[in-house]
């Protein structure tokens, strides 16, 4: 590609390296191209600055960048914040050849990926190189920052008949538009006659993709199989076929394979929360636990950072420590304090101050203080936890199911929603998980519903020890309901079921007491406690 003599003259260039040495070898290089306009950072943070200002016509990045932010993470953060001009040209630079960089670079598609070291020719060959494909490519790479499919297609068909050396980019751009059209039909064909000519195995990935969205998981599944043994596909081809498992409810190995996508890119946040979900839906806690502290600290510097996935993790833990001992629980209550504080100092404290309520909440049930767990439930701000996000919804909604009111849990469940035409694996194994957590609850909520009804009929025909027997195992179900809870201690006052051992009662009126008097009770509710508190309470 011939270059006007003056052309890096007028060209703005960032250069990000964390060694002085590094940056000024990189910017002497630049200068003997003819590059004046030169602006250098130190960090990702002051990158980010300094593109906040001036939209760069090239980015020289380093991979590791020592404190804060990595090269992985300034780039993903350009790109999501729309600070990257279209034909901005960026290339990242590493020492690293250890394949876990390698594939995470190649999947967030740089125009270029130099490896250190590397000299002058080097450099002006690689950046004439992504120029001129940037060039030819740039109405395509337009119309898709705008998410302008349509006239992104049209582009595709232009520089189609004008630039016949890039037809392979070109239609593999031109595929990828047809799925975001939601054309898989045509871009299967697309892809067929691609393949026709030759295997290229991003077509083949192409068409997997296209068999996906027709819903013949199938033949998908098949071409995914064959592309997860070629390192360039290996990746994605893990996830649509994850994907495939989940949409099967074939969570264990949908979460096998994701665990495998992992490692090879563990910086992928989204798909650290996806595996995370799986393992939940599993009852993998140890996985999930993993999954939850890799994303908190990973997302640290990062544009993905969110306070939700400090709370993700407190909650993880607060799940794993309900069947342990008091020695266990102790413990990671220690753990969550100390994330509580981190996330205090680094959030809204609006949000945080809500979040937290769910969290002392919890861990009041836990201990057996129900009064304080219901007044902090009582004062979280419902509107604010949901806009936090889907996790801190489903969070409350538990949180008031322990507490055993069902009714707000089915109040705070119908206001989670979830984004329209959004196939990514971790929307789904959000969904996956909501759903699993609906149908449990909705089962146990039933099968409660039926026993208490049970028990009713056994009290008022005067069989106490049985009707105590049935309220019993109700009680197993949901602890903390408090009429629940009244009908089975009115019921043990009368009666008690030979088949339970004795030293099991004493235990129960005090954890009935608790939950009865935690709680506001209405008229009735008083009227009736009182006809048999001081029987309850001599037990």
């Amino acid at each position: 590609m011939a270059l006007p003599s003056n052309f890096f003259s007028t060209q703005a260039v960032l250069v990000v390296d964390d060694i002085d040495t590094i940056r000024s070898a990189i910017k002497g290089m630049l200068q003997m191209l003819g590059c004046k306009e030169i602006s250098v950072a130190s960090n990702g943070d002051r990158a980010v600055e300094l593109c906040e200002i001036t939209k760069f016509d090239f980015i020289l990045c380093d991979f590791n960048l020592g404190k804060g932010k990595d090269g992985y993470q300034l780039f993903e953060e350009l790109k999501l914040r729309d600070l990257l001009k279209s034909n901005t040209v960026f290339i990242l630079i590493s020492a690293e050849t250890a394949l876990q960089v390698i594939h995470g670079i190649v999947e967030l598609q740089p125009d270029d990926y130099l490896l250190k070291p590397f000299s002058y020719k080097t450099l002006e060959a690689r950046l004439v190189r992504s120029l001129e494909k940037r060039k030819v490519l740039g109405g395509i790479y337009d119309a898709l920052a705008v998410r302008n499919y349509k006239k992104a297609l049209a582009e595709c068909g232009k520089a189609g008949k004008e630039h016949q050396k890039y037809a392979l980019p070109i239609m593999r751009l031109k595929g990828e538009v047809l799925l975001n059209l939601k054309q898989p039909k045509i871009a299967l064909d697309l892809y067929n006659s691609i393949l026709a000519h030759r295997d290229f195995s991003w077509a083949k990935l192409g068409k997997a993709i296209a068999f996906y969205h027709l819903e013949d998981y199938t033949e998908s599944a098949a071409l995914l199989t064959e592309l997860c043994e070629l390192p360039e596909t290996r990746i994605e081809a893990l996830n649509w076929l994850s994907s495939i498992y989940a949409q099967r409810e074939c969570y264990s190995q949908a979460k096998d394979i994701l665990v495998e996508s992992v490692k090879l890119s563990p910086k992928n946040i989204p798909r650290q929360r996806a595996l995370a979900n799986l393992s939940l839906l599993e009852g993998d806690w140890e996985i999930a636990q993993r999954c939850f502290k890799t994303v908190l600290d990973n997302t640290r510097h990062s544009v993905h950072e969110n306070i939700n996935h400090h709370f993700n993790y407190i909650h993880c833990l607060l799940d794993r420590a309900k069947a342990g001992s008091e020695l266990q629980q102790a413990k990671v209550f220690s753990q969550v304090q100390a994330t509580l504080k981190s996330a205090s100092l680094r959030f809204s404290k609006e949000q945080f101050y809500e979040l937290e309520k769910i969290v002392s909440a919890r861990m009041a049930i836990m201990r057996g203080a129900l009064k304080s767990a219901s007044e902090n439930l009582t004062d979280c701000n419902a509107e604010i936890v949901i806009e936090c996000g889907r996790d801190s919804a489903l969070t409350l909604a538990k949180a008031w199911l322990e507490l055993g009111n069902s009714d707000k849990y089915e109040e705070i469940l119908a206001l989670i929603s979830f984004p329209e035409d959004d196939n990514s694996i971790e929307v789904m194994s959000d969904l996956l998980l909501i759903n699993k957590v609906k149908d449990h609850n909705k089962e146990q909520i039933a099968k409660l519903l039926s026993l208490n009804e049970q028990g009713i009929k056994l009290y008022r025909s005067g069989l106490y020890p049985a009707s105590t027997s049935v309220f019993l195992e109700a009680y197993e179900i949901m602890p903390n309901n408090t009429q629940l809870s009244l009908n089975l201690a009115q019921s043990m006052t009368k009666g008690w079921p030979v088949s339970v051992e004795f030293s099991k009662k004493k235990r129960i009126a005090k954890l009935c007491i608790n939950v009865i008097e935690s709680q506001p009770l209405d008229d009735m509710s008083k009227k009736r406690y009182s006809s048999f508190e001081q029987e309850l309470k001599a037990i």
